[in-house]
């Protein structure tokens, strides 16, 4: 009886284990270069934790099996190290594991290794030399009077699939060294960026006006989405996540005035919604079904007919809070395409079905129903439906048509012009002399 309770037990304790690794349960490595940091980013683990299956690591750990066999024993990455010495992981098989689709949250100082230099510049973002700062003479917490590189950064906005609606949000603290986006894509961009009085170098040298990058362009915080809706995250600061940031309070240096006061800092729900959209958490979507059929008929057709009237839907579900909802959009569009789009048209959405009705056009071949959704914070959404269009038969035609009653008069007026001929011919008589 003993024997019988203690394998139920175990066979449910398993059944529990692998229903966490289904649901929410997803594998994180996370490699820094000691443990102390578990303790200064403790808040930023807990709830972490509280998420997702971690796994910790030296960064310096030759040991570390991120892959093996061909298989990779981790789900996502996240990388937090100012030191050189990066073993368990190099820029190659970092790459590989984000062309295989998983993703990575790198977060680095002034101080930057080589590898994460590397990792960063192959994502089409690259970080300013070692030992510079982003400095901003203007937009410094009131705590930092000296080199001014603790800067209060607005909570971002307009990213809405990472960060949900921003109202009245407490602002973020950052220190770190700046970043700079290669070439503009829509792959890879900007989620938290400097002011336009900021400006990445030294707090020892004077920059004058060969700063690396200035501006709306220095990027505190870059995000890669591949196509393969991959992501890569990069962070130029450790203390961005640490407690001390966190459990912060917020003053704005004033010039001259007087600046808003925060009790705590926004660097924990940033920094939690960062984590959740880079391990594909927010703001991923996919197509839950796909139709097409004739305006009045509930079935798809095999074949359509040219000029035919023809509705589309689609239905499109984003995951969020762990479940998926349908999605909210009014900027997507359908194209009928036949190697160039013949027809596009932004489909109308209620409750997560998108629909549109047009005719189709006077060619036949093989044409392809296409949504291509690309936008920034959302994955990459693709769907493709190919049918044929045939012209119509040979009974399908008009017996008569508008455009040729001129070649009808012609022929008709050939008609009786050689009726009125012929009787002149047999009829009419020459008179003899």
């Amino acid at each position: 009886m003993k024997l019988g309770v203690f394998v139920f037990a175990v066979a449910l304790s398993s059944l529990l284990v692998l229903s966490f690794a289904q649901e929410g349960g997803k594998k994180v490595l996370v490699l820094f270069d000691d443990f102390e940091v578990k303790s200064t980013h403790s808040i930023f683990f807990k709830n972490l934790e509280a998420k997702y299956s971690v796994e910790y690591a030296r960064a310096d750990n030759r040991t570390v099996d991120i892959k093996k066999y061909g298989e990779w024993n981790y789900d996502n990455i996240l990388l937090f190290s100012r030191s050189s010495d990066i073993h368990a992981i190099s820029s190659k098989l970092a790459i590989e594991f984000i062309d295989d689709g998983r993703n990575i949250l790198i977060a680095t100082d002034s101080a930057i290794p080589k590898a994460i230099r590397e990792i960063a510049t192959e994502c089409n973002s690259e970080f300013d030399d070692a030992g510079t700062n982003v400095i901003d003479h203007f937009h410094f917490d009131s705590s930092d009077v000296s080199h001014h590189t603790t800067l209060v950064v607005p909570f971002p906005e307009g990213l809405s699939p990472i960060f949900g609606r921003v109202q009245n949000k407490a602002p973020i603290l950052y220190s770190g060294v700046g970043q700079d986006i290669l070439e503009d894509s829509s792959v890879i961009f900007s989620i938290l960026s400097g002011s336009e009085t900021s400006y990445s170098g030294s707090v020892s040298k004077v920059v004058g006006d060969k700063a690396y990058v200035a501006g709306k362009r220095t990027t505190l915080v870059s995000a890669l989405q591949a196509r393969n809706n991959a992501r890569a995250t990069f962070s130029g600061s450790l203390d961005l996540f640490s407690d001390k940031f966190i459990l912060s309070a917020v003053e704005e240096h004033a010039q001259g005035g007087k600046s808003k006061k925060f009790d705590k800092s926004g660097n924990e729900e940033f920094t939690s919604s960062l984590v959740d959209w880079t391990f594909q958490e927010r703001g991923f979507l996919r197509v839950k079904s796909v139709s097409h059929h004739r305006v009045g008929e509930p079935e798809a057709s095999s074949v359509y007919t040219v000029k035919e009237e023809v509705q589309y839907t689609i239905e499109i579900e984003e995951y969020k809070a762990k479940k998926w909802v349908p999605f909210v959009a009014d900027d997507v569009q359908v194209e009928f395409i036949m190697l160039d789009p013949y027809v596009r048209s932004t489909l109308k959405g209620e409750n997560g079905k998108f629909s549109t009705t047009f005719t189709l056009p006077d060619v036949y071949g093989y044409f392809t129903f296409k949504v291509e959704y690309i936008r920034k914070g959302y994955s990459r959404l693709d769907s493709i439906v190919r049918v044929p269009v045939r012209p119509y038969r040979h009974n399908q035609f008009e017996r008569f048509i508008d455009a040729a009653y001129p070649y009808y008069a012609s022929s008709l007026s050939m008609i009786v012009g050689l009726f009125l001929f012929s009787l002149v011919f047999l009829y009419h008589r020459e008179k003899k002399n």
